[in-house]
């Protein structure tokens, strides 16, 4: 990952003999840990993300829509490589401007395909999935009313085994839109499509307009949910091919991009928009928002349970503010914040630097270690436009535990990744990335917990031994490793990196801390 450095034996066997007696307790939370991002050519300008085994090796794909001014207007397929990265893109012969959205086996051949829409015209289409990573001519649905298809979800909303659709169209001032939902046959195609909603003619509504499908109430029937639209936002399903708007005092103007699970395990699905989160009532409805300190530009929302605790985590994709084009080509990050099991999120959460001008989201597993990780698609008219944020988060029974904390500078948020078993004479690491470039950095190893104010930042061990100046690569890398020393059993430790960086808050940089056990 960066410049190697072997770790004195001597420095850590000190802390083994100086605190055998000492055994010391955290209660802090576990963090969710991503690495560095891994880059891969999206192929420019990118907008929508769909991911999905398309190819049907077993490997996460990726479907990646592009800008109508984009020099490649067609989506783009991207084969999995098993280890996070995709082969280079491949155009889908689809129309100019059709934009993926949604992926599901409508045909039930067992094949993934998609659903696509052009925003310019009605026009939202099935292409059937070879499941060799290619689609057949797309099939258009039609006897729609409404002109601009905005955002559209996929459900099983009748009860009668075949997945349909619904579809939201935004409304223009001079041209009505509404929710639509189109009931499938099973072999790809579907009935006339009926209107749940029409919206009312007026002001257009800014924001992101979008529908996704869920069980709001709890009843066993997926639901509708809409945004960017003056009536109340849930469409509750009957069975019977019909629908009931839902009365919802405390959440109109849902305007932000949003995604539904059960944060709380009650059995209904929540709402994570990219500024709050919303929990669903017994009565279909959504409570009030509760504000996430997002900060910056949110754009997208994906979730997932990252740090594999049974308990619903999200990410959301961030825009910089773009004062000019070269700002455009750096701005942005994810954030990712830890659910706590009761629809609340721990704040702050983790930042991960290094991913411009975000838009598509996803999480999947795309190295196959059993862990959800996230694919991000930006924003850029450059081919590394596509990255896969890997989950390095340390899971039950791990001797690590990620303590937050970092503190970023000139380069982003440093990331401190440990490794290793902490038994005696066996191989053990401690990563850094995203430090300052070509700097030098300073291990801080403590024997108990600080958590104190220092340099804009929190130190949050104890220094008892501080190691370095260690040189650091033109990216701002360094690994420290060597083999565990001999005794200290039940020892526990708190690691962290500093760093001097004149784009830090007093002049310095940090990384994550974590806490060591040693078995």
């Amino acid at each position: 990952m960066g410049r190697r450095i072997r770790l004195s034996s001597r420095s850590l066997a000190f802390l083994v003999v100086a605190a055998t007696a000492l055994v010391a307790a955290s209660h802090a939370r576990a963090q969710i840990v991503f690495e560095p991002p891994r880059i891969s050519d999206g192929g420019g300008m990118c907008t929508d993300l769909v991911v999905g085994d398309f190819d049907s090796d077993g490997v996460p794909d990726a479907i990646v829509s592009h800008f109508f001014f984009a020099p490649q207007p067609f989506p783009s397929f991207l084969r999995g490589l098993r280890d996070g990265g995709f082969a280079a893109p491949v155009t889908i012969p689809f129309a100019t401007n059709r934009h993926v959205q949604a992926a599901a086996d409508f045909d039930e051949d067992g094949e993934l395909d998609v659903v696509t829409l052009d925003w310019t015209t009605p026009e939202v289409a099935v292409a059937p999935g070879d499941g060799r990573g290619g689609f057949g001519t797309p099939v258009v649905l039609t006897g729609i009313p409404f002109t601009a298809p905005s955002g559209l979800d996929t459900a099983d909303f009748d009860a009668d085994g075949h997945l349909d659709l619904v579809i939201q169209y935004t409304h223009l001032q001079i041209k009505p839109g509404g929710v639509v939902v189109a009931f499938g046959r099973g072999d790809g195609s579907f009935d006339p499509p009926i209107v749940v909603f029409a919206f009312p003619l007026g002001p257009f509504v800014e924001g992101v307009h979008s529908a996704r499908a869920g069980d709001i109430n709890g009843d066993g029937l997926p639901d509708i949910v809409v945004t960017s639209q003056p009536q109340p936002p849930v469409f509750l399903s009957n069975g019977d091919r019909t629908f009931t708007n839902v009365p919802c005092s405390g959440c109109y103007g849902f305007t932000d991009a949003f995604e539904l699970a059960d944060l709380n395990g009650d059995g209904r699905d929540d709402a994570v928009t990219t500024s709050s989160a919303l929990l669903a009532q017994p009565s279909g409805a959504f409570g009030p928002p509760q504000p996430l300190a997002t900060g910056l530009v949110p754009n997208r929302v994906a979730l997932g349970d990252f740090d594999g605790d049974g308990v619903v985590d999200a990410a959301i994709s961030r825009n910089g503010v773009p004062e000019s084009f070269s700002t455009l080509e750096t701005a942005g990050d994810v954030l990712v914040l830890r659910g706590l099991g009761d629809g609340t999120f721990q704040q702050p959460g983790v930042v991960v630097s290094h991913v411009p001008q975000p838009r598509g989201l996803a999480a999947a597993d795309a190295d196959l270690d059993g862990r959800p990780d996230l694919v991000v698609a930006e924003m850029r008219d450059a081919g590394d436009s596509l990255r896969v944020l890997l989950n390095h988060t340390y899971g039950v029974g791990s001797h690590f535990l990620d303590l937050g904390g970092a503190l970023g500078g000139s380069n982003g948020y440093p990331i401190q990744l440990a490794s290793g078993t902490l038994v005696a004479g066996q191989p053990f690491a401690f990563k850094l990335a995203s430090g300052p470039p070509s700097g030098v950095a300073y291990h801080i190893v403590g024997l108990a917990a600080l958590d104190a104010p220092f340099k804009g930042g929190t130190l949050i061990p104890f220094p008892h031994l501080i190691n370095g100046p260690f040189p650091l690569t033109p990216a701002g890398a360094l690994t420290l490793a060597g083999n565990w020393p001999a005794g200290g059993s039940g020892l526990t430790l708190w690691v962290q990196f500093w760093m001097p960086n004149g784009g830090g808050p007093a002049g310095f940089v940090a990384s994550s801390g974590v806490r060591a056990s040693v078995p």
